[in-house]
This record gives structure tokens, C-alpha cells and sequence, in this order.
């Protein structure tokens, strides 16, 4: 787990080393560990180590293969890499070391870009070949790990946090006002567009080569999509629950793998605790868990969680956050590379903050939600399916002539608008409409943008297929290419490496995921109840409330810290100097705000905006 950086000067023979270690040493808190980089010609590789396996000097990157003739720096960790060990040296492959990076060199000697395809990890990483005479740029299946790119012609230039491509000379410093007005409608920039214009992320589950012949970039080339919608396998209950504990078990078990010591996340939910008892039953070392803990806040977990911890026999630890917890917020959000709208950033820093204490890995429960229907869209997706039976023009027209008649009604507002569109989509409508007509009346028209653009853009970019999946396939495949890997995946990834903390999710296993979704949809949503294998599997692993406990959404107390003078001080002061509001407008939604608290959720957008910019 580290931080990557690099580029390409179009000066032959003529490196500026000074800026490589500038750029590199921007990265730190991804791997406080040691710093290595290596130029070749016109190439410079950058990277910061954060020691999970073979703590040794055959661990460093950048690492070269003995004949200097390959070059790798990558970010991540390869679960499945003794397997891949194993198959390579009855290949004839020697090793010096005990790491995945030096598994990493060898696949790439023995299959070239075939090798993604074998590798069961979380990575991001760039292979400089001297042979070919090109760097190959690659991400992981899921898009857990970031890996940012940039081409003006005098530079090809690429990191793992965008913090690193500023130091660049003539970097793009002005602000894309398509990106901050799709925050504005999201609560994040999702993948395909950039805070900054002509700077890209390489999508997941894909490479990319960088041809330094003709200095000539190659489109991102995928080696994994999602699985086809429909199931093929005709198991029953039972054997489904079979397939999927197994699998979890298994998921759980390589990624336990680590050279220092290991801890878990726990709330009082399924995911993390069936996650939690799968790490207790086959770790050969004591476990210590550890949660956030709001006292005084209905949605607390730490008693249900502290009570799983016991049952499974974990050493059970809480790092307590109270409304004083605001004036870290600047700090916080600001270590984005983008404005992000998700108040659990801030209880995600400090719980990897405290566990970084005892820790330098961890496991989590996330992508539970997004693989095994666990969000409320889902139940929607499945309960209203027959609705995409209706032709959208005359779902449209109903829209049209009834939304008039509800103007104040909030669910009904939303029911009216979200069946314009298919009812797989409904999950981005839970992003886009909190976002009300009554602020973009008072936002800047240069950050206006249409609901039916922005869905149909999304549609678009995204490519799920939803026309020819079910409603339910769609909404999940939806969350996985857009809510998670915009929002889940960037907040954990940020800030557990602001705080040098390594996250494996076991659930966001790329074999698990495929296993999920070829569930029958009547499995994973049945009779009303959502995650319903994992429920089944969570009466057995897991003290009973596990397993009917509603979904709790991994938050800050908004609304109780908005009553501390302190806290609404500043909130007040941020909504009215925002640069994103017309003149006035920060005290007229301040003044709608104290009689509609509804309106905190898109008001905290705004906000958020003025905490990231202060703290970046």
C-alpha cells in the first residue's frame, strides 16, 4: 500500500529529478515508510512505501527486473500473489524476495497485459518497459485504488492523488465548472469527469500504454467488466448460501495475509460483522476491533457492536467523536483531491487515526450494500419493477401533469420525478434530487445543470445495459459504477491513507462479486427484505439484532452539532461567503434552513464546498 507518481519529459536526456521528488514527497502519508525513485532518460518513477509484506530491501520499489530492463511502481496489494508464485516458478522464475511487487515483475516478463486478468487485488500501478519502449498504466477490477493521468505535450504525467500532478509545471490550475456543478447535483465528481480539464482517472478494470516512440496514448483497454445480468446457475437457497459463506470465508482468508499486525472495522451491521467473524475464525493471531462511538446519538453502534466483539472475541476499542469534531472538518475535507459530499469522511479519518495506533491494516465490511442489495433503492428497484412495463412517454406525461399538485409533498415530489426515468436508475435519484429547485435558484447559473442531463450523461458513461436487465441488476450495477467507486471507495482510500492505513475489503472481491450478482433476484431481495443470503448467513455467524438490524447510514450528528453555536456559526458563515451562490443567497437558504431542516443534506453540499476548499 503506497503512493505512486511519475512522468515523461519531452526532453531526451534531460530529467528534472528535483520535481519527481517534489512530486513524490507530496504522497507521504500514502507510504511514510521509505521513498524511492529511479530515472531513465526522459522517464522518472516516483514512490512512497508503506511496509505491508517483506519489510526487507527486496521490498523497495521502484523495482527492476536483474537485467534493468523493466521497471514497476505500484500501489495495492495482490491477494492471490503465492498462488501466482507458485504457478511462476515451476515457469523457471527465480526470487530474490517475499513480495507481490517482485510477483507482479515476473507475470509481466511471462504474460505481458494478460496479467491483469490473474491478479486478485486492489492496485493501481505503471510498468515502464525499456524493451517496448512504453509505460503501461493499470487499476484494479473495482476501482478501489486512484490513478490520475495527464498529457499537455510537454508532459504525460501520472499519481495517485492529484496533490502530486500540481507540482507540475503549467498544470491546469482553474476549475472545471462542469465538475463542481455535477458535485453541486451528487455530492461528488463522478469518474468520468475531473476538478481539473484534461486531467482523467483511468477507469477501473483497465490498462492503458503509453507509446514514447510517438509519445502517443493508447485508449483505456478493459480486461474485466461485470458479469452478465442473467443467472445462469439454478441452485437453490440452500446451495446459494453455501456458495456465498464459502467464498466470504475464502475472500477473508488471503486478505489476512499481511508481515504487521491486522485489526477490523466494526459497526453493529452485517457486513462488517460477518467480515469480523470470518477474520476471528481463521486468523491464527488475536484480533482487535475497533468502531466510532456518537454518545448521546440515537444512531450509535457501539453497543451493538461492542457486544459482537465479545461474542466473537475480539478486543474491542471506540474512538468517541462529539459536536467539537466540526473544527477538524477544513482538515479533513480538504485532503480530498475533489470536493466530496460525505459527512463519514470525518469518523472514517479518525477511526483510521486510532487505528493506526496498534494497526497498519484493516479489514472492512464495504461493498456489502452494493453486492448483495443492501441499500433501500434496491427494495425500490424490485418492488416498482413492473413500472418499466409502462412506455416512458406516457410515465413522462403523468409526471408532467401531476407534479403540480404536490409542490410541498416531499416523497410524492420524488416518487413523480424518479419514474420519469427506468426504475434502476432511481438509485442516482436519491444523489440528484435531494439537490432542490430552491437552491439552484439561488446557485450561480454558471453551475447550473439539468437532472436529464446529468441521468443520461451518467446512463451513458456508465453502460449498464439497463434496457435489457432487470431493474434490480441495473440499480446495483448502477451503485457499483457510480455511488461506490465516486464516493465509498475515494472516501476510505483517502482517508485511511491520510492517517497511513491499509483497508481490505473482503465483500469487493472481484470473485464474490461476480458470484453476487448472478443470484437470482428473488434471493437477494425476498419478500421485502434486503442482503436476504446474508441475513440467512448473519443468524448464524452473529448475535441475533445482526441480522434484522436496519441500515444505518455511517454519518455525523448534522442536525444535533447545527444547535452548537460554534458549529452553526461557521456553518452559517461558509452557506453565505460561498463562492457558488448568487449575492444573498447564503442567507436566504440560511433563513429557509432553521424552518425546514430537510433542506441540511443539500445545504451541506455548499458547505462542504467552502470546508474543502479551506482545508486543500
Amino acid at each position: 500500500m503506497c503512493g505512486i507518481c511519475g512522468f515523461v519529459s519531452d526532453k531526451e536526456n534531460i530529467f528534472d529529478e528535483t520535481l519527481l521528488r517534489s512530486m513524490t514527497d507530496t504522497l507521504e502519508h500514502r507510504g511514510p515508510d521509505d521513498r524511492g525513485i529511479v530515472v531513465n532518460c526522459r522517464v522518472g518513477l516516483g514512490f512512497r512505501r508503506l511496509a505491508i509484506l517483506d519489510l526487507s530491501p527486496t521490498g523497495k520499489q521502484p523495482m527492476s527486473t536483474e537485467d534493468h530492463n523493466i521497471a514497476i511502481v505500484f500501489n495495492g496489494e495482490i491477494y492471490n500473489f503465492l498462488e501466482l508464485k507458485q504457478e511462476l516458478k515451476v515457469k523457471n522464475h527465480k526470487f530474490r524476495g517475499t513480495s507481490d511487487t517482485e510477483v507482479l515483475l515476473a507475470l509481466y516478463r511471462e504474460y505481458g497485459t494478460e496479467m491483469f486478468s490473474k491478479l486478485n487485488g486492489m492496485f493501481a500501478m505503471c510498468i515502464f518497459d525499456k524493451r517496448m519502449d512504453c509505460l503501461i498504466l493499470a487499476r484494479d477490477r473495482l476501482g478501489k485504488k486512484p490513478l490520475y493521468y495527464w498529457d499537455d505535450g510537454s508532459y504525460f504525467a501520472w499519481a495517485s492523488e492529484l496533490r502530486a500532478l500540481r507540482k507540475l509545471p503549467e498544470f491546469p490550475t482553474e476549475f472545471n465548472h462542469e465538475a463542481i456543478s455535477m458535485y453541486l447535483r451528487l455530492g461528488f465528481v463522478p469518474n468520468w469527469s475531473c476538478i481539473y480539464r484534461g486531467v482523467y482517472k483511468l477507469p477501473p478494470g483497465t490498462w492503458m500504454k503509453r507509446d514514447l516512440r510517438r509519445n502517443l496514448s493508447s485508449d483505456p483497454i478493459a480486461y474485466w467488466t461485470l458479469p452478465p445480468s442473467v443467472s445462469i446457475d439454478q441452485s437453490d437457497e440452500h446451495e446459494w448460501l453455501d456458495k456465498v459463506e464459502s467464498l466470504i470465508w475464502d475472500a477473508t482468508k488471503i486478505r489476512l495475509r499481511s508481515d504487521v499486525p491486522l485489526g477490523v472495522f466494526l459497526s453493529s451491521g452485517i457486513d462488517s460483522g460477518l467480515v469480523a467473524a470470518a477474520a476471528a475464525e481463521l486468523s491464527t493471531n488475536s484480533l482487535t476491533s475497533l468502531t466510532v462511538n456518537f454518545p448521546n446519538w440515537e444512531n450509535d453502534e457501539w453497543s451493538h457492536a461492542s457486544e459482537v466483539a465479545r461474542q466473537l472475541g475480539l478486543r474491542a476499542i471506540r474512538r468517541s467523536l462529539d459536536a467539537d469534531g466540526y473544527n477538524l472538518l477544513p482538515e479533513v475535507m480538504g485532503h480530498f483531491d475533489e470536493p466530496l459530499h460525505d459527512t463519514s469522511a470525518l469518523p472514517t479519518s479518525l477511526i483510521c487515526r486510532e487505528a493506526k495506533k496498534i494497526v497498519t491494516v484493516v479489514l472492512s465490511g464495504d461493498g456489502g450494500d452494493e453486492v448483495f442489495a443492501g441499500y433501500d433503492n434496491h427494495i425500490k428497484s424490485w418492488n416498482f419493477r413492473k413500472l418499466d412495463m409502462i412506455p416512458t412517454v406516457f410515465r413522462r406525461a403523468f409526471s408532467a401533469l401531476f407534479l403540480p399538485l404536490f409542490p410541498k409533498d416531499r416523497t410524492i415530489n420524488r416518487f413523480l420525478k424518479r419514474i420519469r426515468y427506468p426504475v434502476g436508475s432511481w438509485g442516482m435519484g436519491a444523489h440528484v434530487y435531494p439537490f432542490m429547485d430552491w437552491v439552484e435558484d439561488w446557485v450561480k447559473p454558471e453551475y447550473h445543470l439539468s437532472t436529464d442531463y446529468l441521468i443520461e450523461e451518467a446512463e451513458r458513461q456508465l453502460d449498464i445495459g439497463g434496457k435489457t436487465m432487470s431493474p434490480l441488476d441495473a440499480s446495483q450495477r448502477q451503485d457499483l459504477k457510480f455511488y461506490m467507486l465516486d464516493d465509498i471507495l475515494v472516501k476510505v482510500d483517502r482517508m485511511s491513507m491520510r492517517n497511513s492505513l491499509e483497508v481490505r475489503s473482503p465483500l469487493l472481491d472481484y470473485r464474490l462479486v461476480e458470484l453476487a450478482l448472478q443470484i437470482p433476484p428473488h434471493l437477494r431481495v425476498k419478500d421485502g427484505v434486503n442482503k436476504y443470503l446474508l441475513r440467512k448467513i448473519a443468524k448464524k455467524k452473529l448475535p441475533a439484532f445482526s441480522a434484522v438490524a436496519p441500515k444505518r447510514g455511517f454519518g455525523v450528528p448534522l442536525q444535533s452539532w447545527l444547535k452548537q453555536e460554534c458549529f452553526s456559526k461557521k456553518f452559517r458563515q461558509y452557506l453565505c461567503e460561498s463562492p457558488l451562490l448568487k449575492s444573498g443567497g447564503g442567507d436566504r437558504i440560511w433563513n429557509m434552513l432553521k424552518h425546514n431542516p430537510n433542506m441540511l443534506n443539500s445545504t451541506f453540499r455548499i458547505v462542504g464546498y467552502g470546508f474543502w476548499l479551506e482545508g486543500r
